[in-house]
């Protein structure tokens, strides 16, 4: 019976939180992290940018064009 008791203490005081415990877990899975090389990186950048730059024309030529149809719709 009491050494049930301690057992629930123990069970109960690890699953608190801790801060100094979270730093030290989180450091050590950023140390398990494998990153992006140099060339890497610049490549998907520039696969982004390109991506972005295309939504953006897309999206600019689509609002020219509705735009167009509703001045003309109101015109009439």
């Amino acid at each position: 019976m009491a050494n049930e008791k301690k057992i629930e203490k123990k069970a109960e005081k690890k699953e608190r939180f801790s801060i100094i415990r979270y730093l030290k877990e989180t450091a050590g899975e950023v140390k398990k992290l494998t990153w992006l090389s140099k060339s890497d990186l610049l490549s998907h950048v520039a696969a982004v940018f390109v991506f972005v730059i295309g939504m953006a024309i897309i999206i600019y030529g689509l609002d020219f064009v509705f735009s167009s149809v509703m001045r003309l719709i109101e015109s009439l």
